[in-house]
């Protein structure tokens, strides 16, 4: 029952991904999932059609109904469908004396069982077992309807609940690759889930694959960035910086390190980074103008609407990476800058006085207006002078 609704018997399946009537499929899956009870005529007809009373007509479209489940439960053994699907003076029943195996069922069990083992090799084992069960969303074609939903949520939890604490102990084990495996596929199934960028990002940078771990990243913030217009949080930055700051091998010729750090000839124009990465380029500038006569100046380039207020998030993703290349383009290849916020881009000018720096911001903003004339963003800019500490 969980992603694609399969009905296996010992020789065939039967799945909601065939053209089958929605109402059928809904049928089965709620006497499936309510199978230890008797489901009343009016509730099944609450059920398919969102109606309160029994009258002749439902009652007549429900048997309807019934007949093309039992059916297609026929598919999978002759009869199947008379002897699973029971009629009851008051309703109908899943027959409860032919054994069946659930999924969810099984997964709440891991997870029970998981919670009660006294041993860390019964908690993983069982932990282990409820991630590996878990495809997908609760019954994912039914999803919109309110007992699936509810009953998807407390799976979800589980399963969720389940998947943190098997990254802890593998985490704890260094479990590297099983780590790897585990948010690879868990990310499959939720895209936006920080706690598995987390764990994948560190276990990659704990097997010493750094451009993976700085691939995963940038893959993670650019997602954030277009789908929530927000950052990653600080556990995750602060992950980040380990990055770009782990070696896992000692290398003593100079001009191979040269060549590793050489950006290269064909790279012009201002040089893009992380957030990160700029506050630290910030506070080797600032240390600087203590023994240096050069100014510095920050600019802030902000993106807002006619009225001042947030762009909508669609909009706003067109407009930061429009201008993303065009600060690329119009600055020097000493000029540094990176993305400060979903609407904002913060931008570092060497040897830059204030009103040059005022005249870089607006070559920038004229140059933005030309090229998207129809485009509801207006920016604004800010620029002030770094000063030196102390």
């Amino acid at each position: 029952m969980l992603d694609e609704f399969v009905l296996s018997s010992d020789c065939c399946s039967i799945s909601d991904s065939e053209n089958r009537s929605r109402k059928v499929w809904s049928l089965l899956a709620y006497l499936v999932h309510f199978r230890g009870r008797v489901v009343s005529s009016t509730e099944l007809i609450k059920l398919l059609w969102d109606e309160d009373s029994f009258s002749i007509k439902r009652g007549n479209a429900l048997k309807a109904i019934l007949h093309r489940a039992r059916a297609s439960l026929a598919e999978l053994k002759e009869h199947f469908g008379q002897e699973l699907i029971l009629r009851q003076k008051e309703g109908y029943v899943w027959n409860p004396d032919i054994p069946c195996i659930v999924d969810v069922d099984q997964l709440l069990e891991a997870c029970e069982r998981g919670d009660a083992a006294l041993q860390p090799e019964q908690r993983r084992a069982q932990y282990l077992r409820a991630v590996q069960l878990y495809k997908g969303t609760f019954l994912a074609k039914l999803s919109a309807e309110g007992w699936v939903l509810e009953a998807g949520a407390q799976y979800r939890e589980e399963y969720s609940r389940a998947l943190r604490e098997l990254l802890l102990m593998l985490s704890q084990e260094e479990e590297h690759r099983l780590i790897v495996s585990i948010c690879t596929k868990g990310l499959e199934l939720d895209p936006y889930d920080e706690n598995l960028y987390f764990y994948l990002i560190k276990a990659l940078v704990d097997m010493g694959k750094q451009p993976a771990a700085m691939e995963c990243y940038e893959k993670m913030i650019n997602l954030f960035f277009s789908e929530f217009g927000r950052k990653p949080s600080a556990r995750l930055q602060a992950l980040y910086r380990q990055i770009v700051k782990t070696s896992n091998a000692m290398e003593t010729d100079l001009s191979l390190i040269k060549e590793q750090l050489r950006e290269g000839s064909a790279h012009s124009g201002a040089f893009f980074c992380e957030y990160e990465f700029f506050k630290d380029i910030y506070r080797i500038q600032v240390r600087s103008l203590a023994r240096s006569r050069a100014e510095t100046y920050l600019g802030l380039l902000t993106a807002v609407d006619l009225h001042g207020d947030a762009l909508p998030q669609q909009r706003l993703n067109f407009c930061m990476e429009r201008l993303r290349k065009l600060i690329h383009q119009c600055l020097r290849r000493g000029d540094v800058f990176a993305r400060y916020s979903p609407s904002q881009y913060i931008i570092m000018l060497p040897c830059a006085n204030y009103a040059n720096s005022c005249k870089v911001m607006e070559r920038v903003i004229k140059r933005f207006q030309r090229e998207n004339p129809n485009s509801p963003a207006i920016l604004h800019y800010s620029v002030q002078p770094l000063e030196p500490e102390g």
